[in-house]
């Protein structure tokens, strides 16, 4: 059984691990020390996708690759920390991409500006959202059952989701409008302690990443009810997607990305995407991607960059869609 202690036995020390560096680099763009900053705490998908890959980029971009966990405001207090580093290519923002696509049409005062303040270096990966339930905190079995329970008594349809307003957030509300439910949102400070209560019953559904909830798919605590890819997950075979449910505006992803602060040199921005291409295309770090139900997907800087420009406009649809008002 592969539970949540194996899950983060497997990630807790990777950083203690160092990675021989293989592929060569401009010297003016090494540094000693690297951080990759997470605006979310230890203990979710985004934390250890990250610790992975510290430990390959160590001695390839940087001698030394830590992880640093500044969580709070649903990631921003992250993304605001890297932008006011210096651009020296020492300070590394990982982040869902919500945080740079759906945030700037949920906040008002948004205190960054994904496009200006910030270089695209890669995408990492990209993941699956589900629908997962309590076993303790539900009698359902599959996703036509979950909405028959949630319309018999409107407090069924709460879920909790890693933050409010980022993008499981919104995947939840779009499903609720699709199948004729009010779906009624709790928005947690990262997926670990989301998942916890989920576990618990404290709370009766979840919608985040299928990889959130990866330690627990064979715990009979959860039933996940369904997956977004436009195919089943392979983790999941016999669990159905939204659009094979008959909720085909519920097919997308998510992902996971790379960013430095405007101004970083072209020579960093250029040397720690080669050694990321080279950490995600690793054989070791392929199957533990997989074991954590993701699919590595290294990009490009300037395919990357396309990518967000894209997804920012697609999701300002998705928002006006669900009538959400935007927040301070």
């Amino acid at each position: 059984m592969y539970t949540r202690r194996h899950f983060l036995g497997a990630f807790g020390s990777a950083l203690a691990v160092g990675a021989a560096g293989t592929g060569a680099m401009d010297a003016n763009a090494r540094t000693d020390l690297a951080r990759i900053v997470l605006g979310f705490p230890p203990g979710g998908s985004n934390d250890a996708v990250a610790r992975l890959v510290a430990r390959k980029i160590q001695g390839r971009y940087a001698s030394s690759v830590i992880v640093e966990n500044r969580a709070g405001a649903g990631g921003r207090i992250g993304v605001e920390g890297v932008k006011r580093a210096l651009p020296d290519g020492a300070t590394i923002l990982q982040t869902p991409g919500s945080i740079m696509t759906l945030y700037p049409h949920i906040y008002r005062a948004l205190t960054y500006d994904p496009l200006r303040d910030f270089i695209a270096v890669s995408n990492l990966c990209t993941l699956d959202f589900v629908l997962a339930v309590s076993t303790d905190a539900t009698p359902v079995r599959t996703i036509g059952e979950y909405i028959d329970w949630c319309k018999r008594d409107a407090r069924n349809a709460t879920f909790g989701s890693p933050a409010t307003g980022a993008s499981p957030h919104f995947v939840g509300l779009m499903f609720g409008q699709a199948a004729g439910i009010q779906m009624l949102h709790v928005g947690y400070k990262g997926a670990a302690p989301a998942v916890q209560d989920l576990v618990g019953g404290q709370v009766p559904a979840y919608v985040g990443m299928l990889a959130d909830v990866a330690p627990y798919l064979h715990s009979e605590k959860i039933r996940v009810l369904a997956t977004s890819g436009n195919r089943r997950a392979a983790a999941t075979p016999d669990v159905p997607t939204f659009s094979e449910s008959g909720f085909k505006d519920v097919s997308l992803q998510e992902w996971y990305g790379m960013f430095v602060p405007a101004q970083t040199p072209k020579a960093n921005v250029e040397a720690l995407n080669v050694a990321v291409q080279q950490a995600l295309r690793d054989p070791e770090t392929v199957a533990s991607f997989a074991r954590l139900t993701v699919e590595a997907a290294p990009t490009s800087s300037a395919d990357f960059a396309e990518r967000v420009r894209r997804e920012t406009d697609v999701w300002a649809r998705v928002v006006q869609a669900t009538g959400f008002k935007m927040m301070d």
